[in-house]
């Protein structure tokens, strides 16, 4: 009895500090997602400046294990973009997975522990509904 109580009390305090570590690196990601938007922007426009793109994010969503937001794409304004019209962007839905070892990468059997895994979708929307109707609605 005695065993079996100190095992069923380790595992029930492993779920609480991976569930308690699993909130923590959600509420960091959250906190630094404007930074990190930012960082991205930044190297887009040192990297490619004639893009005339920038990027943003949407309807964030923090969850105990797992985030969600959408990533737009779109052109900078007043600045030319050959990529996109001024009323197009493109969107990107994100289901981000928490760490240390975040849900995702344990389906896969992959035991390092991480930050995040995130799962990128190419949204449906009138700029993307081309490559949507080519590939019959599949992302």
């Amino acid at each position: 009895m005695k065993k079996s109580l100190v095992a069923v009390g380790v595992i029930v305090a492993l779920g609480v500090v991976w569930t308690g570590a699993a909130w923590y690196t959600g509420k960091q990601l959250e906190g630094r997602m404007a930074e990190m938007i930012g960082n991205a922007n930044a190297e887009l426009n040192r990297a490619s400046p004639e893009a005339g793109l920038t990027l943003s994010y949407q309807d964030y969503h923090r969850g105990l294990f797992h985030s969600s937001m959408q990533l737009v794409v779109k052109p900078t304004a007043g600045a030319q973009s050959a990529l996109l019209k001024p009323d197009q962007s493109i969107v990107l839905a994100e289901t981000i997975d928490h760490g240390p070892f975040p849900f995702a990468q344990l389906k896969k059997f992959n035991l390092i522990p991480s930050m995040a895994s995130i799962r990128t979708v190419l949204v449906n929307n009138p700029t993307t509904k081309p490559l949507f109707d080519i590939t019959k609605g599949q992302s």
